[in-house]
């Protein structure tokens, strides 16, 4: 396999259940199918299974009558007329799952937000965006003000103005920390079903993580069998590493940045990054390693161009973005350098935009975004 950690036997505890193979689950390697099932039927095989028919078997439909055709072309079209006034498509996507909208065919952009029902909103914010989606912009905005003056709270809404979620800066951590939830509430329990995940920074706020629910691997009893433990722990769902372009007495030049996403497969599933060894088999170590393969999708920042005229790096944010600040970027990938995949950066005193598109989920652009916001020592 392409990568070190799939080519061996795991030695740490990990697991993977692979989709559609029907291998055992204990003993894999840190990332999976985010819906599998041991023992269920390839991909390939699941079509026809059979490339031979005998007439026989066939039976004819009975002749439908001139009526008949009529009132189901009527039905058709009433049918693709309200779906069209709903701006839903009238052809089903089965990788569009939780009763999320899709936009019509060929109108890119025409995602709403708000016909999203609550049931299923967070289902909506973890996976990634729909495909059909195109841009999908949204607004953060920041609160510093009294309570929340150290430990700043930021609200990221749609540019309609429907709440997603919340981000609370932590006290008492050694490392930047923010918990991530879809209440509005300043205190959320990570027991609580409005908790989502978090974000965890190193000590030199350079490199983070994003994680889902579930319990930090080193606080599982490991005297747990692995099948049980693997379960209990949590996903990594992005990671960011953030480094200075231009190094001298002092750093200069806009922040280099990179983004680290599980691949998200041509199905629309998102491959799933657990694992009991994070030092060795999270995200980052991954791509330090050099043993990325396919399992992770990389995204850096694209670089800003000088401007002898106002004397700055710019970008193109097409007027999505207003002020200059460092915190202002553009993320794109090695494979499609000209489409840009999430975007951010500042409008107001503390109001900022991010648009996104597929693969990113919300949760993976807002966690990437609020990294933005915290100082970092080398790139200041």
């Amino acid at each position: 396999g392409q990568s070190g950690v799939l080519s061996r036997p795991s030695t740490a505890a990990s697991t993977c259940s692979a989709l559609n193979t029907g291998l055992p689950r204990v003993g894999g390697p840190p990332f999976s199918r985010s819906m599998s099932s041991p023992g269920s039927p390839s991909s390939t095989n699941r079509a026809f299974q059979r490339d031979s028919w005998d007439p026989s078997e066939l039976v004819m439909p009975a002749p439908m009558g001139e009526e008949d055709g009529v009132e189901d072309e009527r039905r058709r079209t009433d049918l693709a007329q309200e779906l069209e006034e709903r701006g839903l498509s009238t052809v089903y996507d089965p990788a569009q799952e939780g009763g999320l909208p899709r936009p019509l065919a060929g109108k890119e952009g025409a995602f709403d937000i708000s016909s999203i029902p609550p049931n299923a909103m967070k289902t909506f914010l973890m996976a990634p965006a729909p495909k059909t989606a195109g841009m999908i912009e949204c607004r953060i905005v920041r609160e510093r003000s009294g309570i929340n003056k150290l430990y700043p709270k930021y609200t990221l809404e749609s540019d309609s103005g429907v709440f997603l979620m919340c981000a609370k800066k932590q006290s008492q951590n050694k490392t930047s920390n923010y918990a991530l939830s879809t209440s509005k509430a300043d205190l959320v329990s990570k027991d609580c079903d409005e908790f989502v995940g978090k974000l965890r920074s190193n000590f030199l706020g350079l490199e983070f993580t994003a994680y889902g629910t579930g319990l930090n691997p080193k606080k599982i009893d490991s005297s747990m069998a692995q099948a049980h433990a693997i379960q209990l722990a949590r996903q990594e769902l992005v990671a960011v590493q953030y480094s200075s372009s231009l190094w001298g007495k002092k750093p200069r030049g806009p922040r280099k940045m990179t983004a680290l996403l599980p691949r998200v497969q041509p199905s629309g599933e998102r491959l799933v990054c657990r694992t009991l060894s994070p030092e060795t088999e999270g995200l980052l170590p991954i791509l330090k390693s050099g043993t990325a393969g396919n399992l992770i999708e990389v995204f850096q920042n694209k670089p800003p161009k000088w401007n002898e005229t106002i004397g700055a790096f710019v970008l193109n944010f097409n007027k999505r973005v207003t002020q200059a600040s460092v915190k202002n970027f553009q993320l794109t990938c090695a494979e499609d350098p000209d489409t840009v995949h999430l975007q951010f950066g500042r409008v107001g005193k503390d109001e900022f935009n991010m648009d996104f598109r597929y693969p990113f989920s919300p949760f993976q652009a807002f966690a990437i975004c609020l990294s933005s916001f915290d100082y970092k020592l080398c790139c200041e």
